[in-house]
């Protein structure tokens, strides 16, 4: 959680100010469009691989004798991994605008609403993905590109749709969660399943 808080930032600001060819661009945005890529994509991928080690190594097993349901096991690690990155992008995003805001002399909180909606959105959606991909995969190296490839780039199209105006981005944050929802409730679906099998 620490390399996150302190990392996704410094991350954000270095390329940033490296990158000559984004003419009048925010620094708050280009937080938020890399961060909430970045943060996801390598949550989610720590997330997918968690789950299938676990699996292969039987860890759940243990489980099957205390009184704890199996769904809550992921559930927790999904909020848990959700909640940090959302944690961290928020860190991330307020460093940037606090920039912002510094140079452009304005203090506009209104501006933080995107940002923050769209780090919600792909860190969902690609921790949703990674759970049912850990549910469903033994390997390894196959659960990382699927979740990279499967996970990243499905919530980037979600996104994308509010930021090609295609849709408001509050629709776009609405269809997002719905379907991470409905993707969370297929792999617990699954991973209940496969462990009782």
């Amino acid at each position: 959680m620490l390399a996150l808080l302190v990392g996704m930032p410094l991350i954000a600001v270095l390329m940033y100010f490296l990158s000559p060819d984004l003419g009048v661009m925010p620094l708050g945005a280009f937080t938020a469009v890399t961060i909430s890529s970045m943060a996801g994509l390598l949550a989610s991928t720590t997330l997918s691989v968690s789950i299938i080690n676990e699996r292969t190594q039987g860890a759940y097993d243990l489980f099957l004798v205390r009184p704890v349901r199996r769904s809550h096991l992921l559930i927790a690690k999904y909020l848990a991994v959700v909640g940090c990155v959302i944690l961290a992008a928020a860190a991330a995003i307020v460093i940037a605008n606090a920039y912002d805001w510094s140079v452009q002399g304005v203090i506009d909180l209104g501006g933080l609403r995107q940002p923050t909606l769209i780090v919600i959105t792909m860190a969902c959606v690609s921790c949703a993905v990674a759970v049912l991909v850990g549910t469903l995969v033994k390997s390894v190296l196959l659960g990382v590109i699927l979740t990279i490839y499967g996970g990243n780039q499905l919530s980037a199209a979600i996104v994308l749709t509010s930021l090609e105006n295609l849709m408001s981005i509050e629709a776009s944050a609405v269809v997002g969660l719905s379907l991470a929802t409905v993707v969370l409730v297929v792999a617990l679906v699954l991973f209940k399943r496969k462990v009782s099998a």
